[in-house]
């Protein structure tokens, strides 16, 4: 090879290797500018982020600033308030100070009225004291007579005084006899009270034969002779509608007996027997009770025959929540357990009071009182049925508390009666237009509360169940008072019969 070529190849290869030299160092100026270009990138996000939160603080700043504005706003506001309030207080002392005047002006023109009524009065005594004066210039003569008279008449009184004196103490000492026979009299009736009255266990003696057992397929009762020897009064709730019916009496010996009506509403029935042993002595009826009388239940409870319960009548007009009875019942807090339903309630003269009907858990128990047997069970036997009075309305009973928790709206906190809630389409009630209460989206409205029944207060509904299943028969007609949208009102109801019990 020349040495021409190997220069050509020399420089060929200088130029090669300069050439790779220059490439490489582009290649590293590359990555250099590359790295820069990253750290700038880098940078401008950092910067746009810090845009984004500069941004947020700008809002952030405009919705402090508004809300700066409206609490200065408030403040304003405030500040007018607080002006405006004492501007009310101030003015609330001047109508105070107002209120004061006119309550003194008030009293300032009853004192003229009074002092114009005086002087009236005072021209009429002057005219009357101007009479007086003749009159007693007139009289003064006629005393100076009297006295003349009087005199006489001292003496004549002197006399009859003398001989009075003595009649008087004759008469101290009858008048003494006479209390002390009063007052024996009075002991006396107390004593024949008492020997009028029995001990229970004398009740108890002279009256447990005529008490008797009832059994049913269904359960067992208690009944007891009235009338005549063959008659007896028990509970509708203890023979029901049963015909297989048997009766212990108090030897053991029994016998069958028969319905001869039921009462439902009122719990009495009345049964038949063909034959009883001797000794059974029908007892007698009274309705003669009150609060505090000592009374005594024979019957047979829990099947332990012929027992004594005594204890006292503890209230009247009881009504009890036991379908079907309605008439009212009185309490008593003596025992009455299960067999012993329909059994007699006795006073201490051996008299039937009540007929025993139900108990509760805490002790108190009820009977079928007196005057509602007395108007029942002659019905049951001569018609064979007793038919009870109806108005046609749903009632309650109102207290102050009844008024709020039922949210009546037109009536006095403290109002009493009883509300009128529904009326029976085509009662008695219905034709006689009384009107029950009307509901509305605020509350009740009272239209008819009754005040009496032929003037006698009914304030609980015991009061007026009492009067009307003691004292009403269908067909009557009855008055009753009504409180009438805030006026009193009377309004004649002529009562129909209650519909038959259905069982």
């Amino acid at each position: 090879m020349s040495s021409r070529t190997l220069k050509i190849v020399a420089i060929i290869a200088v130029v090669a290797i300069v050439f790779s030299a220059f490439s490489f160092y582009l290649i590293l100026d590359s990555i250099r500018i590359q790295e820069q270009l990253n750290v700038q990138e880098e940078r401008l996000n950092e910067l746009q982020n810090a845009l984004q939160q500069l941004s947020t603080h700008e809002e952030q700043l405009s919705e402090l600033q508004n809300a700066l504005e409206q609490l200065s706003e408030l403040q304003s506001t405030l500040e007018q308030l607080s002006i405006q309030e004492g501007r009310l207080d101030a003015q609330e002392e001047q109508l105070n100070e107002l209120q004061n005047a006119l309550g003194q002006l008030d009293e300032l023109q009853s004192a003229l009225k009074q002092l114009s009524a005086q002087e009236e009065q005072l021209s009429i005594q002057e005219g009357q004291l101007s009479d007086l004066q003749n009159t007693l210039d007139e009289t003064t003569t006629s005393i100076e007579e009297t006295k003349s008279s009087l005199s006489n008449l001292t003496n004549q009184m002197n006399a009859l005084n003398q001989s009075t004196s003595t009649e008087l103490a004759e008469l101290g000492t009858t008048v003494a006899t006479l209390e002390g026979l009063i007052s024996n009299l009075s002991d006396l009736e107390g004593i024949v009270d008492q020997l009028l009255n029995l001990t229970p266990a004398e009740v108890y003696a002279a009256t447990y034969k005529s008490v008797v057992v009832i059994r049913t397929p269904v359960g067992q009762g208690s009944g007891f002779f009235f009338n005549n020897s063959t008659t007896i009064a028990t509970n509708y709730h203890v023979v029901e509608d049963e015909t297989d019916i048997e009766i212990e009496f108090f030897d053991r010996t029994r016998t069958q007996a028969t319905v001869i009506a039921s009462d439902a509403y009122s719990d009495i029935a009345v049964l038949t027997v063909p034959t009883v042993p001797s000794g059974v002595n029908p007892l007698n009826f009274s309705d003669q009770y009150f609060i505090g009388q000592q009374v005594v239940a024979i019957g047979n409870p829990l099947g332990l025959t012929e027992s004594l319960s005594s204890g006292y009548i503890s209230q009247l007009n009881k009504l009890l929540d036991l379908e079907p009875i309605i008439t009212p019942v009185l309490q008593l807090d003596l025992t009455v357990a299960p067999g012993s339903s329909g059994g007699p309630l006795l006073d201490l003269s051996g008299d039937v009071v009540g007929i025993t009907n139900a108990a509760t858990d805490v002790g108190f128990s009820f009977a079928v009182p007196g005057n509602i047997i007395n108007r029942v069970v002659p019905s049951l036997i001569t018609e064979g049925e007793y038919k009870h009075p109806f108005v046609g309305v749903s009632i309650v009973a109102l207290s102050s508390e009844v008024i709020s928790s039922m949210n009546i709206l037109n009536v006095d906190p403290y109002q009493t009666g009883l509300l009128i809630t529904e009326v029976v389409p085509s009662s008695p009630a219905d034709d006689a237009g009384l009107n029950p209460a009307v509901s509305g989206p605020s509350g009740l409205t009272a239209m008819d509360i009754i005040l009496a029944i032929d003037g006698h207060p009914t304030f609980t509904r015991e009061e007026m169940v009492a009067y009307m299943e003691g004292e009403v028969s269908p067909g009557q007609s009855i008055t009753l008072t009504l409180w009438r949208s805030g006026v009193t009102a009377s309004v004649d109801v002529t009562t129909t019969e209650r519909a038959p019990y259905q069982g």
